[in-house]
Parts: C-alpha cells; sequence; structure tokens
C-alpha cells in the first residue's frame, strides 16, 4: 500500500538581503553619508527620500570620521537601479499578499539597509499591517534606541511598522573593526545584556 501525502506549504514571507541588489561599496558610500548627514544636521543629501530615523546618539558614528564625497552620477545611477530592484521584489510580494524581511549586515553598511527599508516602508504604505519589515539585531547597543525613535516616527506618519527581532550575528567582525578603529564595540558586553536588550525591545514591540 503506498500512502501519499499532500503538504500544502504556506509561505509566511519572504527575505531579501539589499547586498544581493546593490554593491557592497555604494552601500558603504551611503551610510558614510547618512552618518555624516546625522552629525552635521545641515548637510544636505540630494538622493535622499523620505525616511524613519536611522541612527542615535548611541550609534556606531566612528565608521565616518570625516566628510564623504557625495555620491557621483554613476552612484546615483546605480542606486537608483538598486531601488528598482527592491520595488520589482515590493510588488511581487504586494501582488501575492506575502510580507517581505529585509535582513540585518554589518553596522558599516546597516545605515544604508534601514534607508533602503524605512523609505520603501513610507512609499508602500498600509492602513492595517505592514508590507515590509526591517530586522532590529538586540546585541548592538543602540538597539533599543533605535527602534523607539523609528516607531515614534512612524506613529506620527500613521505608518504600520513590521520588524524582525534577532540577537544578531557579526559579533566578532563588529568588535574587531571597533578595536581597529580605537573605539568600544557597539555589541553588548555580554550576553545577558544582549538578552536584556532583546527582551526590552521585545516589550516594546
Amino acid at each position: 500500500m503506498i500512502l501519499i501525502l499532500h503538504v500544502v506549504l504556506q509561505v509566511s514571507s519572504v527575505v531579501a538581503k539589499v547586498t544581493a541588489i546593490c554593491p557592497i561599496d555604494l552601500l558603504r558610500r551611503m551610510s558614510d553619508l547618512l552618518r555624516w548627514e546625522y552629525k552635521e544636521r545641515s548637510y544636505n543629501l540630494p538622493w535622499k527620500m523620505n525616511t524613519l530615523p536611522l541612527l542615535s546618539e548611541s550609534s556606531p558614528l566612528y565608521h565616518t570620521l570625516q566628510k564623504p564625497e557625495p555620491l557621483s552620477l554613476q552612484e546615483e545611477r546605480d542606486l537608483e537601479l538598486a531601488y528598482n530592484r527592491l520595488q520589482k521584489i515590493i510588488q511581487k510580494c504586494h501582488d501575492a499578499n506575502v510580507p517581505l524581511v529585509i535582513d540585518a549586515e554589518e553596522t558599516w553598511i546597516q545605515p544604508a539597509i534601514d534607508y533602503f527599508t524605512y523609505s520603501a516602508s513610507i512609499m508602500h504604505t498600509t492602513v492595517d499591517s505592514p508590507l515590509i519589515y526591517g530586522t532590529i539585531q538586540a546585541y548592538l547597543k543602540d538597539a533599543h534606541e533605535r527602534l523607539v525613535l523609528a516607531k515614534k516616527a512612524a506613529d506620527k506618519m500613521r505608518l504600520p511598522m513590521g520588524v524582525k527581532l534577532v540577537r544578531g550575528a557579526y559579533m566578532s567582525a563588529e568588535s574587531q573593526v571597533a578595536a581597529s578603529l580605537g573605539y568600544e564595540s557597539p555589541i553588548h558586553n555580554s550576553i545577558r545584556h544582549t538578552h536584556r536588550c532583546y527582551n526590552d525591545c521585545a516589550s516594546f514591540m
């Protein structure tokens, strides 16, 4: 006797990495410019669209120690291409009624990834539930602060905000980069502090 099982799989979400649709060097350049704009509030980024807050006072701003050069025309074209790629993914998710989760990366390119996430969320806002989810890594000391700032801004826009909360994935690399620049690691000093931050973020959510 042969038993045939028919299993119906329901996709809960689609996960995308911005590093797959945008050159890493461009993400690094964008992150430098976004950090510099945070430091120098009068600094203008002509390519920047409306977004939720990307950084906080406790964010690792040491990645950008001096004023970066503006994006070149070619870099702006590459940025537009990357954003168009993301829009195609979002449209497919919208048509299939499946949320899109955008994964987190290292802090030196994370501001650009959050920029893609939050600007797209504003463009594709829905009334009932979020279509696009960003990722918060709780092992970062600024995680809770950034989450609160983004949520407050989203509330003002009446924007439903989606968040995937994780503990983190780049501990060694983050600590090594910070040490090489003479700065304290952006990672919590112990797993206990990471758990506390994770729990605080989860409770806030």
